[in-house]
C-alpha cells in the first residue's frame, strides 16, 4: 500500500511538472512575441530578403527607420520588374520606373505596417496554440523559432524566427492545415541599429517627368453608420476592423470594402455592382491567397486573403443586403 501510494505521489508530482513546464513555455513564447511586436515598431534595420510565393521566389532590400516623425520604411525590388515602395504613416508610394509612373496614396484609418505583428496575444489564445521550438541560424545570427498553431480550420498557422537578441523577425513560414510551407520570407542578410537617414527616402531624382497618380482613400465608415451590407455567421473570431467605401470613378461603380480579422490573419471583402465582365463565382487560389466570390441582387461580392479557402467562402457567404 506504501508503494501504491509513493507511486501515485510520483505520477502526481510528474504530471504537476510537466503542466508547469508547460506553463513556463507558454509564458516564454508570449515573451518572446511582445518582444517582437515592440522590435519591429523601434528598431532600424536593412537588409536583403526572399520572398517564397506561389511557385515564384522575390528578392528585395528593405529599409526601415524610425525617429520623432514616425516610421518609415523602403521596400526596393531586387528582380523581375524594377519597382520601389516607400511607406509611412501618413502615405504609400509605389515607383514603377519601366512604366514610369508614380503611385501615391494616403494610408488609411488604424493602417499599420504589420497587422501581423501587432497581435494581441492574450486575446489570439482563444484562437491558436503558442509553442517555443528550437534554436537555429538564419542570416548568419541565432535565432529563436516559435510556432502559432491554429485550433480550426479557419486560419493560417506560423512559424517564426526571432532574432536572439534583438527578437525581429528573421524568418516567417506560413503553414497549411498539414504543416506545409505555403509562403515563407527569409533575410539572407541583415543590419540591425544602422544609421539610415540617408539612404531610406530613395533616389526621386528625375522622377517629375513620370506619371503621378494620386489615389485618394475611401471614406471610412463607422460601426454606428447606417450600411445596407451585414455580416451573418462570420468564423469564430473575426470581426471587422475596417469599412470604407470608394467613390465611382473612370475605373468603375463604387465600391464596399470591409477588412477583416481575427487579430492575426486578414482578409479583405469587396461589394460592388456586378458587370458582365468581372463576375466571379466560386473560388480561386494563388498560393497562399484564396479567393471567393458571388452574386448577390446584382452585385459581386468578393471575399480575397491569405487565409485558408474554407474561411472566405464562410464570409463571402455570409453578407446579406437589407431590403429598403
Amino acid at each position: 500500500m506504501r508503494a501504491g501510494y509513493t507511486s501515485h505521489c510520483l505520477l502526481l508530482f510528474c504530471c504537476l511538472l510537466q503542466s508547469a513546464t508547460a506553463f513556463a513555455g507558454e509564458k516564454d513564447v508570449r515573451a518572446w512575441l511582445q518582444s517582437m511586436v515592440e522590435s519591429v515598431r523601434t528598431l532600424n534595420y536593412r537588409g536583403t530578403f526572399v520572398f517564397l510565393h506561389d511557385n515564384q521566389l522575390e528578392s528585395m532590400e528593405i529599409f526601415h527607420t524610425v525617429d520623432a516623425r514616425g516610421e518609415k520604411e523602403r521596400l526596393v525590388s531586387l528582380n523581375g520588374a524594377a519597382r520601389e515602395v516607400v511607406r509611412d504613416d501618413a502615405s504609400v508610394i509605389c515607383i514603377a520606373p519601366d512604366a514610369k509612373s508614380i503611385s501615391v496614396s494616403r494610408r488609411g484609418a488604424g493602417g499599420a505596417f504589420r497587422a501581423v505583428f501587432s497581435m494581441d496575444i492574450a486575446a489570439l489564445s482563444a484562437f491558436y496554440d503558442f509553442q517555443l521550438l528550437n534554436r537555429v541560424r538564419v542570416a548568419g545570427r541565432e535565432a529563436q523559432a516559435v510556432a502559432i498553431l491554429p485550433k480550426d480550420a479557419y486560419r493560417y498557422g506560423y512559424r517564426i524566427y526571432l532574432d536572439s537578441q534583438k527578437a525581429l523577425p528573421l524568418k516567417t513560414d506560413m503553414l497549411d492545415d498539414k504543416g506545409s510551407v505555403i509562403s515563407q520570407i527569409m533575410f539572407t542578410s541583415i543590419e540591425i541599429d544602422t544609421h539610415l537617414e540617408e539612404t531610406a527616402d530613395g533616389d526621386l531624382d528625375g522622377r517629375e517627368y513620370y506619371h503621378w497618380v494620386q489615389r485618394e482613400p475611401g471614406k471610412v465608415k463607422t460601426g454606428t453608420e447606417e450600411s445596407e451590407w451585414s455580416l451573418q455567421g462570420l468564423p469564430q473570431g473575426y470581426r471587422i476592423r475596417l469599412r470604407t467605401q470608394m467613390p465611382a470613378g473612370t475605373e468603375g461603380p463604387p465600391v464596399s470594402h470591409f477588412v477583416l480579422t481575427d487579430g492575426l490573419a486578414s482578409l479583405s471583402l469587396y461589394i460592388e455592382n456586378s458587370g458582365s465582365d468581372s463576375v466571379m463565382v466560386g473560388g480561386s487560389r494563388m498560393g497562399a491567397v484564396n479567393a471567393f466570390g458571388r452574386v448577390v441582387d446584382g452585385y459581386q461580392i468578393t471575399a480575397v486573403g491569405a487565409v485558408p479557402a474554407l474561411t472566405v467562402e464562410k464570409i463571402a457567404q455570409a453578407v446579406r443586403r437589407h431590403a429598403d
